[in-house]
């Protein structure tokens, strides 16, 4: 049995990839715990200064996966927030034993699948050209290696594409983009302007967050491209893409 942590942007705006991740862990063979109380791992709110409410939110989630399992979060940057800041925040309010279990045993999703589960194709079928958008947290937060890539590459039908050199930030992170908005769009374009050179009909990516901002762009400048969450790609069958035609 594994515990599953859901993002608070993917709970709320796209319970579809939240479903999609339980399916995938469960193909896997693992039976999933999801605690209805979970709420948010208060990220956004540490960024923003907020220490009181990070505490409290990392404090609950420490104290709803108290149980030993693994923990696996569908998110690069839920997911390195965690392992990296949880011991700064709260590490004199738990236990040492809950400390290291919460800080250890956390898992993006990809990583789990790759290197805890040591699966590298998933009978996946996505037939469409997508392009990989790696996040800043995935790079740098959480430092994943290229167990995405992994899964995308075996995906049948899929072709992929993505620019190792754009190493841009899309602006999602904090308030940055309320804040500065003409930076944010220039970041944002650049962004998009090489994803549509590419010719891929959709763009994914391991922080839902960053789909949500690049999605926001597309839609006002109504440019035809999609994004889709990548657990959505990693759960995709043939018979799913049957019904989306």
């Amino acid at each position: 049995m594994v515990n599953v942590f859901i993002p608070c942007c993917m709970d709320l705006f796209v319970p579809a990839a939240a479903k999609a991740t339980i399916s995938i862990l469960e193909k896997l063979g693992d039976e999933c715990y999801y605690n209805e109380g979970q709420t948010c791992c208060g990220r956004q709110f540490f960024l923003r200064g907020d220490r009181d409410t990070a505490s409290r939110l990392a404090y609950q989630l420490t104290t709803f996966f108290d149980n030993e399992r693994n923990i696996v979060v569908p998110s690069a940057a839920c997911a390195g927030y965690i392992k990296e800041y949880y011991t700064q925040l709260i590490e004199t309010q738990v236990f040492p034993k809950a400390m290291k279990h919460v800080t250890q045993k956390t898992f993006e999703l990809c990583d789990y699948i790759v290197n805890e589960k040591q699966v590298t194709e998933l009978g996946n079928s996505f037939p469409h050209k997508v392009f990989y958008y790696e996040s800043c947290a995935a790079r740098n937060l959480y430092r994943c290696g290229d167990e995405a890539l992994t899964l995308l590459r075996s995906t049948k039908g899929l072709e992929l594409f993505m620019e190792p050199s754009m190493q841009l930030c899309c602006s999602a992170n904090g308030d940055f983009a309320m804040h500065n908005h003409e930076m944010s769009e220039f970041l944002l374009k650049k962004i998009v302007d090489t994803i549509v050179a590419s010719g891929a009909e959709y763009v994914t990516c391991a922080d839902l967050h960053c789909l949500q901002y690049i999605d926001a762009y597309i839609q006002m400048h109504d440019i035809d491209l999609e994004v889709v969450p990548l657990p959505c790609i990693l759960a995709a069958s043939e018979n799913s893409n049957e019904e989306e035609n």
